[in-house]
């Protein structure tokens, strides 16, 4: 049997090989291929959408004991800057339950569309300032600033601006424990989501979300009390992520003696971690360290004395951190300050209150920020040299407000006025949009 196959074998090889040559249609030559033509293709970005989470809810009616009770109180005001491009959606000048800006244009930037909210509340169980950026909807996102014990109250303000459906993941952590739950937003819907009964009596919590495949808006809510007496309301829009170096810049300190400042750090990882927080000021530099275990939820009292602080916070490993600020003038409340983000071009609307602007300078070396202020068709400059690891302080009032500069700087705006007090965390706002080069072959 071996045989045979070894002379079967013998016999069809050759002849395979001479078909290969003389068969029509079959050549021993290289094939050849021709080269592919590049040609450059222009992607322009999606529109850039912005959202305002809009006026204040009220939840458990004006007593607080209506169960199931939320409605919006009043309208929120909106800061409107707009570049060289086409307004699609205007959201006015006022919302309620939170309003969509949408325009075309090139300049994928803050210079193209940027945009605050600010209400001064003054309820029964809640007054103070409540004012945030108005960022892009996001995929995904981290708070840090949850808490829902006695006199504490957090709520989420979502909105879907799709036209499709669009399923929403929350994951809260607490000191001891963690929950989850899902929610389905239809198009279009806004909803106010209490957060009591998923932290029933948790006096700090941190808290994730992500969505199913499309963008969303969501802000966090909270409202303090104490006894008979309001201690303030507070508007966050998310970060991003954990990081391992965050830079918190509008930090003044005015209540020494009253409430300090609380910082609360997040170790959402497997890997413990040392924190490193450096307080910096005018007069003095203090430095706070802190041993993170994994997956660690804890708050640490800053013994700061009163002043303007830039605040560094260095780990090995990312984690979430956000410091909570009391005011006590010209009335209580209190602002959520998180990590800033860098920039070389910064464009904001100026609110109708008195307002502060802080700039910092995250590097190692000295650098030059300009600052130009419209106010109709009326345009001012200033110019500052900030020193390494370090910040100024600048009142501003106007329309709006452009930076720039050559080397990358954070900046927050502090409300600070008669309604109460907010620190408001600018986010770069950009669709992408590129040359492509594309082979044709």
């Amino acid at each position: 049997m071996k045989l045979t196959v070894k002379i079967l074998l013998a016999v069809l090889l050759p002849t395979l090989f001479l078909s290969r040559l003389f068969i029509p249609g079959f050549s021993s030559e290289p094939v050849s291929f021709p080269t592919p033509e590049t040609l450059p293709v222009s992607v322009e970005p999606l529109p850039l959408s912005v959202y305002c989470p809009g006026a204040f809810a009220e939840i458990g009616g004006e007593s607080g004991i209506e169960l199931g009770a939320i409605e919006r109180i009043g309208e929120a005001s909106i800061y409107l800057n707009t570049g060289d491009g086409e307004l699609l959606v205007d959201p006015g000048l006022r919302a309620s339950e939170g309003a969509l800006a949408k325009i075309t244009g090139s300049d994928q930037s803050t210079n193209l569309l940027s945009a605050i909210q600010a209400q001064g509340v003054v309820r029964e169980r809640a007054s103070g300032m409540m004012a945030s950026y108005c960022p892009q909807p996001a995929f995904s996102g981290w708070f840090i600033s949850g808490a829902a014990s006695v006199g504490y109250e957090s709520a989420l303000l979502v909105a879907n601006p799709n036209d499709q459906e669009v399923q929403m993941e929350i994951i809260i952590t607490f000191p001891d424990g963690q929950v989850s739950d899902q929610l389905t937003l239809a198009a279009q819907e806004n909803r106010v989501v209490p957060l009591s009964s998923l932290v029933f009596q948790q006096p700090i919590f941190a808290l994730s979300f992500q969505t199913s495949g499309q963008p969303i808006s969501v802000a966090m809510q909270q409202r303090a009390t104490f006894g008979l007496s309001t201690r303030g309301v507070d508007l966050q829009s998310p970060v991003a992520q954990p990081t391992t170096v965050s830079l918190i810049t509008g930090l003044s300190v005015g209540s020494a003696g009253f409430e300090p400042a609380v910082a609360r750090l997040y170790n959402p990882g497997q890997i413990p971690t040392e924190v490193v927080i450096t307080a910096i000021s005018g007069q003095s530099t203090q430095v706070v360290r802190a041993q993170l275990a994994a997956g660690e939820l804890s708050e640490l009292e800053l013994d700061l004395i009163d002043g303007e602080y830039l605040v560094q916070v260095q780990s090995a490993q990312p984690i979430l951190v956000g410091i909570r600020n009391p005011v006590i003038q010209p009335t209580i409340d209190f602002s959520w300050l998180t990590a800033s983000e860098l920039f070389t071009d910064l464009t904001l609307p100026i609110p109708d209150y008195k307002s502060t602007l802080y700039l910092a300078n995250p590097g190692a070396s000295p650098i030059t920020l300009n600052l130009q202020v419209t106010t109709g068709d009326k345009q001012q400059y200033q110019s500052f040299e900030i020193p390494a690891l370090a910040q100024i302080s600048v009142p501003v009032s106007g329309d709006s407000l452009r930076l720039g500069s050559a080397s990358e700087f954070a900046a927050s705006l502090e409300i600070l006025d008669v309604p109460g007090y907010a620190v408001i965390r600018p986010t770069e706002n950009q669709n992408f949009g590129d040359e492509l080069l594309v082979s044709v072959r």
